[in-house]
């Protein structure tokens, strides 16, 4: 008989060892005698299944011949002879077959009710005259005999002998593959997912359907794999997916004043997020918290547990204000914080650095003050800024001055410093108003004078005048006007009869004059403009008398 190469279907421990093996199946040669031939060509071993009658022997040949064509002289053959299989080649018909090397390792002989079942394994190749087996063929043929009555001597069998030609192999498909529960964060397709096996398929569905791309993306949901051998599929194992999608963090656009660092920076996410920021959209590192800001684009992403989420654009502008170049200031007594130079807008001040800002109104010191320039709402640093108060002295002189008929402001008798501009005013009310010195004195006015010292002009200093007894006739001392003030027509009264009046404004000049008769006149001021007169009585005896009278 033709020898036959029979491959073993190890058990193996990795499951990929099922990748490359395929099977005859069992195949019935005759009543209780049956074969099965498996091939691995991962491990390039055959095992050969061989059942039949424990009371006798039986061989078996395969190879590729027709009916009649087995068993021919020179080919192998393995039969059992009631204690193990062995390996021979066949010397002809009626011959006893010749014992070879025996290349076979029979890993199981048992025996069930009247059946023996032999289970031998051996590499594809043998050794000498062994009949060498190619994975690739798709069917063998088997040639069988057995002893026609009970022994173990080999004779002739008679009619137990036959064929089963064309015996196709089939796959053997593998153990399903081994999986646990897997977590995904968000954007994990199936590529990602993980099996213990090889050539694996993933699927939606226990069963039916088609595998999923390695492109598809992973949702909270149960898979399915199965590990392929060629043409042979496994059996699905059930895998439990969760996946965590995190949102990106919202955040507003941000400004800053000067500088900032990344700590500065805030979003909103998830409640125990951490949120990181980028100068990428995609991949770079996470900046650290001390990172300096710089006006552009930031990323904000946030993580929860293992998942981070998308990244959300932030526009971050950081204004740099430059303090403001003052130099030192010198003022004159009495000027406010409103009145110190500047060189540009917006600028603030301070009596101290960190102090509240002061108001245009605040009084000047001398001392040092400190500057900020604000741009966009943002403020610069400090600029320190020394200013000076220059006090002039005020005039000095009798406040209480005696004068006659006809003398003017210029009469009075003040002290001055030397090359200082000296000014005369009237008060009226609050407001000081100007006059020249050729002003004519008025019994019982207060004139105020300033002197003007480098720039700077000194506190108004008052001077009241009395006219000398018996330069004017003491009857007109009880000259009256009224209504005081006046808008129109104003009264005038004494105790002797008036000749002349004349009105002059406070620059000494004549605006109206009027003749008139009696101890009383009516004067008409409709016309004059609004302000302070004074108005000159002149009697029949020559006396005079001058009042002051406001126009409203």
């Amino acid at each position: 008989m033709k020898k036959l190469l029979l491959t073993a279907l190890m058990a193996v421990s990795a499951l990929g060892a099922f990748a490359q093996s395929k099977t005859t199946g069992v195949v019935t040669l005759s009543s209780g005698y049956t074969a099965k031939l498996d091939l691995n060509s991962g491990t390039s071993t055959a095992t050969l299944t061989l059942a039949g009658p424990s009371d006798r022997w039986f061989a078996l040949q395969f190879g590729s011949f027709a009916t009649g064509g087995g068993m021919m002289d020179g080919t192998d053959v393995v039969y059992f002879n009631g204690t193990t299989l062995v390996d021979a080649t066949q010397n002809g018909i009626g011959a006893m077959p010749s014992t070879d090397t025996n290349d076979w390792t029979v890993t199981s002989n048992t025996t069930s009710g009247s059946t023996r079942t032999l289970v031998a394994t051996r590499s594809f190749a043998g050794g000498a005259n062994d009949y060498v087996f190619n994975y690739a063929d798709a069917n063998i043929d088997f040639a069988w005999a057995r002893g026609s009555s009970a022994s173990f001597s080999i004779a002739n069998h008679g009619g137990n002998r036959g064929y089963q030609l064309n015996k196709a192999f089939n796959c053997l498909a593998p153990d399903a593959p081994a999986a646990q529960p897997q977590a995904f964060c968000g954007g994990a397709t199936v590529a990602n997912l993980t099996a213990t096996g090889s050539s694996l398929n993933w699927y939606s569905a226990a069963t039916g359907g088609s595998a999923l791309a390695a492109t598809t993306a992973l949702t909270s949901a149960t898979y399915y794999v199965s590990q392929s051998a060629g043409a042979c599929e496994s059996t699905r194992t059930p895998v439990a997916v969760t996946v965590t999608t995190v949102n990106a963090p919202t955040a507003a656009s941000q400004s800053f004043c000067n500088s900032g660092t990344v700590a500065n920076l805030t979003a909103t996410g998830a409640n125990g997020a951490t949120i990181s920021w980028y100068t990428a959209a995609t991949g770079g590192t996470a900046l650290a918290d001390t990172a300096a800001l710089a006006s552009g684009t930031y990323y904000a992403e946030q993580t929860v547990g293992s998942c981070s989420s998308t990244r959300a654009a932030v526009t971050v502008t950081v204004t740099t204000v430059a303090a403001p170049t003052i130099p030192e200031q010198t003022f004159c007594a009495g000027v406010t914080v409103s009145a110190i130079w500047t060189n540009t807008g917006n600028i603030k001040w301070y009596s101290t650095i960190g102090g509240a800002e002061l108001a245009g109104t605040t009084p000047l010191a001398t001392g040092t003050y400190y500057a900020t320039h604000t741009l966009n709402g943002c403020e610069s640093a400090a600029t320190p800024v020394p200013v000076t108060i220059t006090t002039t002295a005020s005039v000095t002189g009798s406040q209480t001055q005696d004068f006659t008929e006809g003398q003017t402001i210029a009469d009075l008798t003040v002290g001055v410093i030397a090359g200082a501009a000296v000014s005369w005013y009237t008060l009226v009310g609050t407001e000081y108003t100007g006059v020249p010195d050729t002003t004519p004195l008025v019994d019982g006015t207060t004139y105020y004078v300033t002197q003007v010292f480098n720039n700077c002009e000194s506190a108004y200093y008052g001077i009241t005048v009395n006219a000398t007894a018996g330069i004017e006739n003491f009857s007109l001392k009880g000259l009256k006007a009224y209504p005081n003030p006046v808008s129109s027509v104003v009264t005038l009264s004494a105790n002797s009869s008036l000749s002349n009046i004349t009105i002059n404004n406070m620059l000494g000049q004549q605006v109206l004059t009027q003749k008139v008769a009696g101890t009383s006149a009516e004067v008409n001021m409709a016309q004059l403009p609004v302000g302070t007169y004074l108005i000159k009585a002149s009697a029949d005896n020559g006396a005079t008398a001058t009042v002051r009278i406001v126009k409203q």
